[in-house]
Order: structure tokens, then C-alpha cells, then sequence
């Protein structure tokens, strides 16, 4: 059985997140769809979290705080599945979050390498290469393979969602050449009999809607057959269902009798133009599931699903203090959409490194230069006093400092050495030198991977950021076996994209919601601003739907419990990389009597030696007040006495939102949040 069949017969026994979302779902990524995992024993852990949430204003239902996170750089996989990834895959099913999530991002103080000694070992040619250690990350986006019978997370071409050759798009679809349908076409088209085969594509067609390739290969049978009208036919549902590669078709032999036809001609030309060589840059979406051969749809009994996977920093000995990794993200979170100038780097030399990605550099060059970008090819082994909008190398140990070369906010720095993230020795330069000098993001093996292109990320990494990506997206789409890597930095980087901004009118922050509240979707006045395709709506936290654009929003305030409510509203673009922009908003619902109010000083000290107070004031004298951080309860008082005295030891420092909720019998009567600056 081949390894991509055997993964995709194991994936349906993961437990609680197998289970297909018949919803309406959105691709791509915003603060809405990211996790922030938090090490509830380590005051940096909470930190910088603290300052990430509060930057890019992550809903306090993503904030996932772990209690029994083990100690040290390296875990057993047991330990990892049972003590870090069931706890926050079991959160997110509780929290109702998974009709959107995209990713899982931790924040730092978290072991960064499995190891994977105690679990089967791999068989196989490819077998001496499987080195049995893995990233926290690599097995996160991998979850559903971490979590079944097997080593599958281990295999080299695991990640289904990766950039491949266009050629692999016609490939089986279950990745087993060998089955009786895949053998049967192969026969059939030996044998020339299309009319016979046009019919078995089309059954498999039926079975396998989304898969755009097995639209276009009917189209060629019925072509060659001389059945038309229904090549043309099944050529516009592969054109909807993806197929984006109009010369490629207008110069497809097989299709040479239908280019008479004017529905053929109009069906090239509203048929997106992308060179047949590479799969196209597409938006992640963690609801599809993903075929062996590139194509993701929402059938999850023949395909895998995964989930983007980061770590935020790595701050430990040979990492980055506390202090590097804020103004990291800072930095890379204020390089957002800003289009930055400079040149993409790519260095060339007799180094095993660099000579593995090698091949990879046209692909990367022709796409960038197609965008509108520079790049240059260069023979040195690093870029010296130059202005780097992305750089891929391959060197042991450098010194980014010494170059004087500048990587501007936003950039991603990419170095193939074996120990770019094993950071138990002094042994090459690791990943935390790029994010020290200011990249958005930045990766590694937590061990000896040897020279395997798969390992790493594709040159292609630049190019599909440089397309509008985020740093998340753009590196699982450059890497085909991602478990060995650590990703560092910031996720949610997108300095390429042009937001979908939007006006909305009728709503104010604070407001009170009345019977009926009208609030209206309209277009940016930015000029920078891209026009959405449609509005994702989230209440507290939960997806709740979608509208077109500009649309009207009708909002009952007797339908919504009483207390504090966010509202936030994604709007994302036309574009197939799906770039979004969010915006929150803070209501009231219920009479004033029911509201908890909730007030506290706008930042305090520890050096002033006084406690951290608080006024609550509830609406039931009779009634409990829990005061919590992120969903997490740091103290519960009685209502009445209105000044608190808040712990701050469980709080981390930095910008801390804090909320208090009324308990009244099993109801939550939750207050407007209020940002303590903790120092």
C-alpha cells in the first residue's frame, strides 16, 4: 500500500476534529482564526502573549492557556499528544471554534522537539532520512496525521497542500497509482477508447466534484471521442472548480476540435492565465481537505486536513531574549500591507546547502519577476550591504550583523543548515539570529535533517509571500514534509496584501444595542483598500455567518444575553489568495440595571508596591464575580464590596485585558473589557 493511501485511510479515526462542518467556511487568515497557546507557569510565556493579543487583537476566546505544559527543550510524543495537542484541539471543539480556526500559534516556553524514539519505526528507502525527531509545530499542522496509528507525519510529501509540478494536478487523486479505477483509465487511454473513458471520468467526476483535474481529463476523453458538447461541458466545470490554466488549454491538442466553438473560446478567456509549471499560489484553508494530488475540497473520507502551526518565539539559551522577540512581532505586525521596497536574494554557491534548492530558483525568480519584484541570484553566501525583502541561503554559521545588509520589516530570512533550531549546542547559526535583526519569520530543524530539499522551505517561500500570503500560509505552501521544521516569528505577516477594507455605519463602540440595530457594510474610502467579496460575521468569539458586499446587518439586542458582546466582522477579498481585514466592535445588551461595570487604572507598577485595584459593581448583591484574563479566571469575589485587589503574579506583564463576569444562578453577565498596562 502506498504511503499516501495509508494516510489518508488512517486520518478518519482522529477522534474529535474528523468530523466534517457542513457550514459555510472562508480560507485565508486574520486574528480571528489564529489559537494563541499560552504556558500558564511561565510569566514570559504569558508576556508575550500579552503583547501579541493586544497588537493584533486576538479575541480572548483564542487564548488558550495550557497548565501542564512539560518542562525541558524536547518531549516524548506521548507527552505531546496527551499534555499539549489533545488539551488544545479538545479547547477548541469546547469553545465552538472550529467552523473557523486556521491556526495555532505558541507563544514562547514551549518545547520545541518531539521525540519520536518510542513510537514505530519508519520502513522504507526513505526510511534512513526519517529522523526520529520532530517540531511542536511540524506535528501541530499535522495533527490529524500525529494523532492516528502509524508514522505517517513522518513521510516527505505528507503535506498535500504544498506547491507541486501542475503535471502532479492530473495524478490519482488517492495518491495510489495502482487501484483498479487508476489502472483501468491507464488502460483505457492506451487502448484509445475514450467514449469509455470519458464515461469513467465522468462517474469519478460525480463521486469527486471539487477535483478540477478529473473535469479537465473528461473534457479531454469527450473531445478525442468526439462528444462536444459534453467536452465543453465538463471544461467549464473544471474552469469553476479551479482549472486555472487558459494557454495551457487554448494550446491543448485534445481539445483541438472544440476550438471552433465560440463557448470554447469564451471559456479560455474567462479562464485564469497560469503558466503550466508549478500549482498555483492558493489562500490555506483548514476546513478542506486535501488530496495527493494538490486539490483541496470538502470530502474528508479521501483526503487530509491540517492547521497552520507557529511558534511566536523561541526564547531560551541560543534563542531570543523576551525583549528581541517583541519588538520582532512589533515590528513584523507594523509591516502589515505596507508594500515595502528591495530584493529578493537568492545565493548560489559549491555548498550541498545551497545547491539542493537550487533547482528551485527559477520557479521562484520567473513568479516574483512576474509580480513586479526584484531578485537577484548572487554567487556570495550571504547578501552583503544589501536592502533584503527575503532572503534564501545555505552556510553553517554566520553573523547577520557583519553584512551590514538590512532585512526589511516584513521580510522572511531562510537558511538551510542542520541545526537551525536544535538548540541544545553552540553548532551553526540558528533561526533567532534572522528575527533578531528584524525578519517576520524565520525556520529550522530541531535535528539533523540531511540536505533534504523536502524538509525545507522551497525557494517558492518568497514568491508566494511576495503574492499576498501571510508568512504562515506562504511557508506551508513552499514545504512538502514540514515535521521536522520550526517556524518562528510572526504568522499573521502579510506586507504584500492589499486589505478589504470597509466602513461600517449604524454601530459604535459601547453602544447599546436596541430592538432593532441597522448597521451598514460600506466601501473604504482608502485607495489602498481592495473591495471585499463578502463580510464574515463572529459574536464572541463564534462564526456566525456570511453576507455579500456591502450588504445591511439587522442586530436584536432581545436576542442577545445581557452583558458585553464583540462583534467582528472579516471582510475578505476577490482574490484567489483571499486577503482579509477585520474589525471589532464592543457592544452592550440588556438593561443598564443588568450591566457589570468595570473600571481599573490604565497601567500599574510593581515597583509603586501597591496592589492592583479594581471597581466592579454588579447588578445582584447575591451574586459571585469571576475576574478573568483571556477566559482565564485569575480570582472570584463577592459582588458588593466594588474595589478588588487583582493577583498579579498569574497575569504575565505587558498590556493585559481584563474582564469581569457576574455569575447569577448559571448566567454569565459579562462586562465591557478594560487593557491594564503591567510593568
Amino acid at each position: 500500500m502506498s504511503v499516501h493511501r495509508q494516510i489518508l485511510r488512517l486520518v478518519g479515526i482522529v477522534f474529535f476534529m474528523v468530523l466534517y462542518i457542513p457550514m459555510e467556511v472562508y480560507a485565508g487568515a486574520t486574528a480571528s482564526q489564529w489559537v494563541i497557546v499560552v504556558n500558564s507557569q511561565s510569566s514570559r510565556s504569558r508576556t508575550i502573549a500579552n503583547h501579541y493579543v493586544h497588537w493584533r487583537n486576538i479575541p480572548s476566546l483564542n487564548i488558550i492557556s495550557l497548565d501542564d505544559v512539560p518542562s525541558g527543550n524536547t518531549i516524548s510524543m506521548n507527552d505531546f499528544r496527551n499534555r499539549i495537542l489533545k488539551p488544545i484541539l479538545r479547547e477548541i471543539e469546547l469553545r465552538k471554534l472550529l467552523p473557523h480556526i486556521q491556526g495555532i500559534a505558541y507563544s514562547s516556553d514551549f518545547p520545541i522537539a518531539v521525540d519520536l524514539a518510542d513510537e514505530p519505526k519508519p520502513q522504507g528507502p526513505q526510511a534512513q532520512f526519517l529522523t526520529p525527531v520532530a517540531s511542536i509545530n511540524g506535528l501541530t499542522y499535522l495533527y490529524r496525521l500525529a494523532l492516528s496509528e502509524g508514522t505517517n507525519y513522518l513521510a516527505l510529501g505528507n503535506n498535500f497542500y504544498a506547491q507541486r509540478p501542475a503535471a502532479a494536478l492530473f495524478g490519482p487523486p488517492l495518491g495510489d497509482p495502482e487501484n483498479e479505477l487508476e489502472v483501468k483509465k491507464k488502460t483505457l487511454l492506451q487502448e484509445e477508447d475514450y467514449y469509455r473513458l470519458g464515461d469513467v471520468l465522468d462517474e469519478q467526476l460525480t463521486a469527486q466534484p471539487h477535483q478540477f483535474p478529473i473535469a479537465y481529463a473528461a473534457a479531454q476523453a469527450w473531445a478525442m471521442a468526439g462528444e462536444s458538447a459534453k467536452a465543453l461541458q465538463r471544461l467549464q466545470q473544471a474552469i469553476e472548480a479551479g482549472w486555472s490554466f487558459s494557454k495551457y488549454t487554448q494550446e491543448d491538442e485534445k481539445l483541438e476540435r472544440l476550438r471552433e466553438y465560440s463557448l470554447f473560446q469564451a471559456l479560455v478567456r474567462g479562464c485564469e492565465d497560469d503558466a503550466f509549471d508549478w500549482t498555483p499560489v492558493q489562500a490555506f484553508d483548514a476546513r478542506k481537505f486535501y488530496n495527493p494530488n494538490g486539490v483541496g475540497g470538502f470530502d474528508p473520507k479521501s483526503a487530509v486536513s491540517y492547521m497552520l502551526s507557529y511558534t511566536l518565539a523561541v526564547c531560551m539559551e541560543r534563542g531570543n531574549t523576551q525583549e528581541e522577540a517583541l519588538k520582532q512581532l512589533k515590528t513584523s505586525i507594523d509591516a502589515d500591507f505596507s508594500h515595502p521596497k528591495g530584493v529578493f536574494y537568492f545565493t548560489k554557491t559549491d555548498d550541498v546547502r545551497t545547491k539542493c534548492r537550487e533547482p528551485g530558483f527559477k520557479l521562484a525568480c520567473d513568479r516574483l519577476k512576474a509580480l513586479g519584484f526584484e531578485y537577484e541570484i548572487i554567487s556570495e553566501a550571504i547578501p552583503t550591504a544589501k536592502t533584503c525583502l527575503g532572503v534564501t541561503m545555505g552556510i553553517t554559521d554566520f553573523n547577520w550583523a557583519s553584512t551590514k545588509s538590512k532585512l526589511v520589516p516584513g521580510a522572511l530570512g531562510d537558511n538551510l543548515t542542520s541545526w537551525g533550531a536544535f538548540m541544545d549546542t553552540y553548532n551553526q547559526t540558528k533561526l533567532s539570529e534572522f528575527l533578531r535583526y528584524g525578519a517576520a519569520g524565520s525556520s529550522g530543524t530541531v535535528t539533523e535533517p540531511f540536505a533534504i530539499p523536502a524538509k525545507f522551505p522551497a525557494p517558492s517561500l518568497h514568491s508566494s509571500y511576495a503574492a499576498g500570503l501571510t508568512a504562515a500560509e506562504a511557508y506551508y505552501a513552499s514545504i512538502s514534509g514540514p515535521y521536522q521544521l520550526l517556524i518562528t516569528g510572526d504568522p499573521l505577516c502579510q506586507p504584500f496584501a492589499t486589505p478589504p477594507q470597509f466602513k461600517i455605519a449604524g454601530l459604535q463602540e459601547g453602544e447599546q444595542v436596541g430592538e432593532k440595530t441597522t448597521i451598514e457594510f460600506q466601501p473604504s474610502d482608502d485607495p489602498r483598500s481592495s473591495k471585499p467579496r463578502h463580510i464574515s460575521l463572529l459574536l464572541d468569539g463564534q462564526f456566525q455567518g456570511q453576507l455579500g458586499f456591502p450588504s445591511r446587518l439587522n442586530i436584536s439586542g432581545q436576542k442577545l444575553k445581557a452583558g458585553a458582546h464583540e462583534l467582528r466582522f472579516i471582510g475578505t477579498d476577490e482574490t484567489r489568495i483571499e486577503s482579509r481585514w477585520e474589525k471589532a466592535v464592543w457592544v452592550l445588551s440588556g438593561p443598564a440595571a443588568s450591566q457589570v461595570r468595570f473600571s481599573g487604572p490604565k497601567s500599574w507598577k510593581a515597583s509603586d508596591k501597591k496592589p492592583l485595584v479594581v471597581n466592579i459593581v454588579g447588578s445582584n448583591p447575591n451574586s459571585l464575580i469571576e475576574i478573568r484574563h483571556d477566559k482565564v479566571r485569575i480570582e472570584t469575589v463577592q459582588n458588593g464590596k466594588n474595589l478588588y485587589e487583582v493577583p498579579v503574579d498569574k497575569l504575565g506583564t505587558g498590556p493585559v485585558r481584563l474582564q469581569a463576569v457576574e455569575l447569577v444562578g448559571t448566567t454569565e453577565i459579562p462586562s465591557l473589557p478594560i487593557i491594564v498596562a503591567i510593568e
